[in-house]
């Protein structure tokens, strides 16, 4: 029975493209569609002959957004998706951001720059990838930079940062760097090479890029003789390396289309909630790569709406588009997805059922690809789950627990000496890591160091939380792990008495890894290969790491806020220049005034306040 202001709404449907939203009683997104006719497509949940049955009883209500055409439709279907990410969508099981190369040729010296993100932003850069192994991406980077001598501007996270810090507006270098001496760059820091120069070579790097190595090796060899030709040996010599890492590369590629066409192979497997859609890429006719990306939520979907609901997610993350896509079986929207695709392309794009022959076989290998690498995979987590359960069983008779520790909390403290103090909680369950479930905590502790006092706090402060009803608190642990021995242990104990509560907790010592419990006056020392021991160890050191982590992010925060924040005139720009040209503080301490001035854009005395603060100890 369809609710009066549910049906209400069905009834006002317009018959135009659109995404639909679907609602449950409390108000959470569970689905998220598109419809070339919002009228038609979203009446028909409500059917007797509804494809998806089991979403109709949880429809409380809906929402709707009208597009002018389809592939817009498409367009913001994935981006809610991706927001939402709705339990009855079929979606990706680890939807966490890949790394892109980004390439923008709008500049004159354009750099090579990893970005992580959800999809490709239409900036107007040029963009490969996502790389699913970042592995695969810093090797193609190393062999880019090594054969094409292009700039790396390389910023990953904050963890991991490289490449060259100099910038066409910075003006030019005196000395090259290293780089150059060891043939990697092109040297336009030093005016080695022009911008023309520079261009031409990253065209190459682009095409190497989207796997055309044979028209780049016809270039090169062409390039190769002209400069053998004019006696310029040296770049002759140059060039004949590039051509020899390329044949490299293409070694390792096989040969599966004489006629040098561009497209991808779709085949897929899938078992319970799982599925496993594997995605051959051919490129000039030679297989150049291959992936598995894993999907959830593929319980009772039909093989063919998980085929197209995975098209639509893929060709929305990457960031080229091939000539053809080859599936096994035919999809409802192969017409959107290919205008989509077209529109990217900027040609048209065939998505194609092969029925005999060469891509037939192509196809075979895709599907042989999904089944295997689904059940290796399958195999790895049963095997995985059983060690966690194996684990959490022996800790229980280990620490004469009443319950199977199941949720493990663990806490940590990181500071120097008092100073920018924080605590880390870390959740495992079933013995793997919770990190949807980590917290951190700002100590605000002001009576000095006092390690003791400091995890009270942050103990207080969480199950406090759990008691006045906050949602990301409401969870409490079957074991309470502290980072530490009796006393640490002590305080968890008082906290929890403090406010009525009372869980098993225990600490356990880096020294000689004993395990202290409450009430027990001697610690517990566990054979070096138990397997309760490691657990315990894996969770500890866990919490060491977060609040390390998060420990670290402040002081280096709070070393760039205090000195140059609290300058009058300098704002977020003039300090994002300074830094980015001395390279940190270490350099600008160094720097003259005149030389901050001119950097900055400042004047004199604006820039002699910058030398005053950075020369005072953090």
């Amino acid at each position: 029975m369809i609710e009066p202001t549910l049906q209400e709404k069905l009834d006002q449907l317009p018959a135009r493209p659109g995404v639909y939203i679907f609602k449950d009683v409390a108000g959470d997104v569970i689905y998220v569609g598109k419809a070339a006719s919002l009228h038609a497509r979203v009446r028909s949940y409500f059917g007797s002959n509804s494809h998806k049955p089991q979403l109709a009883p949880h429809i409380h209500d809906l929402d709707y957004v009208v597009t002018d055409s389809e592939t817009e439709a498409l367009a913001l279907e994935f981006n809610l998706i991706q927001k939402h990410r709705p339990r009855f969508n079929v979606r990706y099981r680890d939807d966490k951001s890949y790394p892109y190369i980004r390439i923008d040729l709008r500049e004159p010296f354009p750099t090579l720059c990893v970005v992580r993100q959800h999809a490709v932003v239409p900036d107007g850069a040029r963009y490969f990838g996502p790389y699913l192994s970042a592995r695969d991406m810093w090797d193609t980077i190393r062999l880019v930079r090594r054969t094409f001598g292009i700039c790396p501007k390389l910023v990953v996270s904050a963890k991991r940062r490289g490449g060259c810090t100099w910038r066409p507006e910075q003006g030019t270098r005196r000395r090259p760097c290293l780089d150059y001496h060891m043939g990697r760059c092109l040297g336009p820091c030093i005016g080695a090479v022009s911008s023309e120069e520079y261009q031409e070579a990253v065209r190459k790097v682009c095409d190497f890029l989207e796997g055309k190595q044979e028209h780049i090796l016809q270039q090169l060899h062409k390039e190769m003789e002209q400069a053998s030709a004019t006696l310029r040996f040296e770049q002759a010599a140059r060039i004949r390396d590039q051509i020899e890492a390329i044949e490299i590369t293409l070694r390792s590629q096989r040969v599966v289309s004489t006629r040098r066409e561009d497209f991808d192979v779709i085949g897929y497997a899938l078992r319970e909630d799982t599925g496993c859609m594997a995605v051959l890429q051919v490129r000039d006719g030679r297989l150049v790569g291959q992936e598995q990306h894993l999907l959830e939520g593929v319980s009772g979907v039909p093989a063919e709406e998980v085929l197209n609901e995975f098209c639509k997610l893929y060709y929305q993350k990457a960031a080229a588009a091939p000539k053809a896509v080859m599936l096994p079986l035919e999809i409802a929207e192969g017409e959107a997805i290919s205008q989509l695709l077209s529109r990217r392309r900027g040609s048209p794009v065939r998505i194609v059922v092969p029925r005999r022959g060469q891509k037939k076989q192509l196809i075979e290998m895709a599907m042989e690809n999904a089944q295997e690498h689904l059940r290796s995979l399958l195999e790895s987590e049963s095997a995985e789950r059983r060690r966690g359960e194996e684990a959490i069983a022996d800790l229980k008779n280990v620490l004469r627990l009443p319950t199977l520790p199941r949720r493990i909390e663990a806490y940590d403290i990181s500071n120097v000496q008092g100073r920018t103090a924080v605590g880390s909680m870390v959740v495992f369950e079933d013995g793997h890591p919770k990190r949807d479930g980590y917290r951190r905590f700002r100590v605000r502790l002001e009576s000095g160091p006092n390690d003791y006092e400091m995890m009270r706090e942050v103990l207080s402060r969480r199950l406090k939380a759990a008691v006045s009803g906050n949602v990301k608190f409401q969870h409490l642990p079957d074991l309470v792990l502290v980072d530490g021995g009796a006393g640490q242990l002590g305080v968890a104990l008082r906290a929890m008495e403090e406010l009525g509560m009372r869980m098993p907790a225990a600490g356990l010592a880096k020294e000689h890894e004993h395990i202290y419990l409450p009430g027990s006056p001697q610690p517990v020392a566990l054979p070096q290969n138990s397997r309760a021991l490691h657990l315990l160890q894996r969770v500890r050191d866990e919490a060491h790491r977060f609040a390390l982590a998060y420990h670290h992010a402040l002081r280096a925060r709070q070393a760039r806020e205090s000195v140059l924040d609290a300058i009058p005139g300098i704002g977020e720009q003039r300090k994002r220049r300074l830094l980015s040209h001395f390279g940190g503080l270490s350099g600008l301490r160094r720097a003259s005034v005149a030389e901050i001035a001119s950097v900055c854009r400042c004047g004199e005395q604006v820039a002699e306040a910058v030398a005053r603060a950075v020369a005072q100890p953090s």
